[in-house]
């Protein structure tokens, strides 16, 4: 399960809570960085929700793969030239 933005914002939320609510400063400083963590976290998450997160190898070629089948699918079944492949692609 990934985890969300949303879940993210809300934990740092409460760890920010926690600071303000500490007497105690190293408490205090340790809540803080929790707090760095979670929007630190929360980026990463927004990316990958937002799909500006790049497709590792593999997935690329799946995503390839997919993309030459729907065109050799639309050419009637036939194989389609590379340069078709490509177009189909942008």
């Amino acid at each position: 399960m990934r985890i969300t933005e949303k879940f993210c914002r809300e934990q740092e939320s409460l760890q920010l809570a926690k600071a303000a609510a500490e007497p105690l400063k190293n408490r205090q400083g340790i809540a803080l960085d929790a707090a760095k963590a979670w929007n630190a976290a929360a980026k990463i998450a927004h990316k990958h929700e937002a799909g500006m997160q790049p497709l590792d190898k593999l997935d690329a070629a799946i995503v390839r793969e997919f993309a030459e089948e729907d065109v050799a699918l639309a050419l009637g079944g036939q194989a389609a030239p590379a340069e078709e492949f490509a177009a189909a692609l942008h």
